[in-house]
């Protein structure tokens, strides 16, 4: 067994990836789960709605590294990239302007519980190193 396979066990990542899916599930359901039922217009607005899915994506494309031990370009990846790349993620959505945009599509609750997998998305990153 080469280093590469080592690094990329997968019987050491297979819970690590069924955590992922199964936040990156919980997160892409906050919207209609907490749907503000406000009318929002503007030049952002697309934009905004945009967010959940694109965090989604990231998480699923740390999944799939995981997995194949490939980037999103075919490239190789280490565990301490895909981790210090979910950590970003987490990083950027701690803004207090990232905050402000989510409060346009959902609830104060619904933020509240978004940090909560915000937070458990970064514990998952830390065990991945």
């Amino acid at each position: 067994m080469g280093i590469f396979n080592r690094i990329f066990d997968k019987s050491k990542t297979s819970g690590t990836i069924q955590e992922l899916q199964n936040l990156k599930t919980k997160i892409s359901e906050l919207p209609k789960k907490y749907q503000t039922h406000a009318f929002v217009t503007g030049p952002g607005v697309g934009t905004v709605r945009e967010q959940i899915p694109i965090i989604s994506r990231n998480i699923n494309d740390a999944i799939k590294a995981l997995k194949t031990g490939l980037d999103p370009y075919n490239n190789p990846i280490t565990k301490p990239q895909i981790s210090d790349g979910l950590k970003h993620l987490v990083f950027e959505t701690r803004k207090p302007a990232f905050t402000g945009l989510l409060s346009t599509i959902i609830t104060t609750t619904g933020i509240i519980e978004f940090k909560n997998y915000m937070n458990e998305l970064e514990k998952i990153a830390v065990r991945i190193k």
